[in-house]
């Protein structure tokens, strides 16, 4: 069902390109070979899209230099004597939200030592909500991207973050 919708609305912006096209060409008053014809539907038709999907591409590269600016892994000298960690309270980094055509925001992520409360791994991920268009087609409903740290996988594995957790809640 949801793709035959996908291939009504494929058809409908084409309808449109090859509308817009022709006008366009009767507006110039020029004739058109009808490779030349082809490719002018064919830049509307892309066109279209990009006008349609702006804010979303654009958000996607700014959400892609914030991401790697600003998300870092924090693991402290004495990790290894950690034996049961816990969630600290998370929190929202603001770094002005002025010039991002999507909304993006940073938050850190921080385990404690329960037995000391020190702070002993943190790292900073990045969320965006997508473009307006792109939010609003979202089938099942998850309209955000996340990005974390390239090393977070390595070094949760590494420190055992799961093992610690599930000592700390059990305690």
């Amino acid at each position: 069902m949801i793709g035959m919708i996908a291939y009504a609305i494929l058809g409908g912006f084409i309808l449109i390109a090859v509308f817009i096209s022709n006008q366009l060409v009767k507006i110039f008053g020029c004739s058109l070979s009808p490779n030349k014809l082809f490719l002018l539907r064919a830049g509307v038709f892309f066109g279209i899209f990009f006008i349609l999907f702006f804010d979303h591409i654009i958000g996607m590269i700014q959400f892609e230099y914030v991401c790697h600016l600003k998300t870092e892994t924090k693991l402290a000298a004495d990790w290894k004597d950690v034996k049961r960690a816990g969630l600290a309270p998370e929190e929202n980094l603001s770094f002005g939200r002025l010039g991002y055509t999507v909304p993006i925001s940073c938050s850190k992520m921080k385990y404690q030592d329960l037995d000391n409360g020190k702070i002993f791994l943190s790292y900073t991920y990045c969320k965006m909500k997508w473009g307006f268009l792109a939010r609003n087609l979202a089938v099942n409903n998850t309209s955000t991207s996340l990005c974390f740290p390239k090393d977070a996988r390595n070094i949760d594995h590494m420190v055992n973050i799961g093992n610690l957790l599930e000592k700390g809640e059990s305690q």
